[in-house]
């Protein structure tokens, strides 16, 4: 028998030191080491072992076990049957703390369950790509050096774990404190939150053409380098990178002329030698949900981009009446696009 002595972490909530043994049988079958590892590793981020059912956390905690399933499938675990032990002694100091904001009253039920879908949507997100990097290099530990697993179980518990938690923790952090600066800023500029904003959609210019015959590695490291020269773009000037969706990046910013430095920026840094990016801008108000962007706003920005050439950047009216004292525009014929007829745009031209 074979044992992963996967070191040791702290509960960051209550100070607890989990220390995390997973013994297997010697065998010559890979199933049976990957299967193991993944125990260890499922030990090290829940914090223990599975002890608990759904119904001992509802009883324990005194939640109603049906608003308990309901909470844990806004965050996309599914609860199928109450009795079986799913669940740790982390999951029951989560709920311990949710019971405690109920009885006070700092959130409702419903604003509970909205922050826990909304969250578990985001890390969602995080986990699966964070996810296929742990377990890729995890499979390729077990491969190559078949006696180095304790090695990497206790590298993840003792390093790379409590980094990716910090790292979520100090982002977040700064992120939230962000949005309370800019919501300020539009509150002492109008009175109000709600105002206009402007919105741009940037893509790489015939990329769907370009994916029917580059290798997988080849549109990875393309896709990687947009993400890499987007984010950047929109960071120096104080933009918020909403979401990338392969190869597009929407994004928003206070004011127009913000909005056109970024696309200005991407497009200037965009190496030569790669398939041209392109953009479109739009102002207006917009429906924020979840952390993303919705409305008419939104959508004539995207339908800027589709109407761009590559290496331009298209605006809309409203975009264009605020830059045509800054910057040189061209306004072009009025073309009907899905949704809007005869909608008009000004290509932003380089140079005085």
């Amino acid at each position: 028998m074979s044992t992963f002595t996967g070191g040791s972490a702290r509960n960051p909530h209550t100070g607890t030191i989990y220390r995390h043994t997973v013994s297997i049988v010697d065998t010559d079958h890979d199933d049976a080491d990957t299967r193991a590892l993944a125990e260890a590793i499922e030990s090290i981020l829940l914090g223990g072992d599975r002890t608990l059912s759904p119904n001992d956390l509802a009883e324990r905690t005194g939640i109603d076990a049906d608003y308990s399933r309901r909470l844990w499938r806004s965050m996309g675990f599914p609860i199928t049957d109450d009795d079986a032990i799913t669940l740790t002694d982390n999951d029951l100091a989560a709920m311990k703390r949710v019971k405690h904001a109920l009885d006070l009253g700092v959130v409702s039920p419903a604003t509970m369950t909205a922050l826990a879908r909304q969250t578990g949507q985001v890390f969602s997100q995080l986990a699966e790509s964070e996810g296929n990097e742990l377990f890729r290099v995890a499979l390729s530990a077990v491969n190559d050096d078949p006696d180095g697993k304790d090695a990497l179980v206790r590298l993840l518990a003792d390093d790379l774990v409590p980094l990716i938690e910090s790292m979520h923790s100090y982002v977040w952090r700064r992120q939230l404190a962000a949005y309370v600066a800019r919501t300020v800023a539009r509150y002492e500029r109008s009175g109000t939150a709600d105002v206009d904003v402007t919105v741009g959609f940037a893509d790489i210019s015939g990329y769907t053409s370009l994916s029917r015959h580059a290798t997988e590695s080849d549109l990875a490291g393309l896709l990687e380098l947009f993400e890499s020269v987007a984010t950047d773009a929109v960071g120096a000037h104080d933009g918020r990178v909403v979401k990338l969706i392969g190869d597009a990046v929407l994004f928003t910013t206070a004011e127009p002329t913000a909005g056109v430095a970024i696309a200005a920026e991407l497009l200037a840094l965009w190496p030569a030698d790669r398939p041209p990016v392109r953009a479109g801008l739009a102002t207006g108000t917009v429906l924020r949900r979840v952390g993303d962007v919705f409305g008419p706003t939104v959508n004539i920005a995207s339908r800027l981009t589709s109407l761009s050439r590559p290496n331009e950047v298209r605006v809309d009216e409203k975009t264009a009446a605020a830059l045509v004292d800054r910057h040189r525009l061209v306004e072009q014929d009025p073309q009907d696009v899905r949704g809007y007829d005869g909608l008009r745009s000004w290509t932003l031209m380089s140079g005085p």
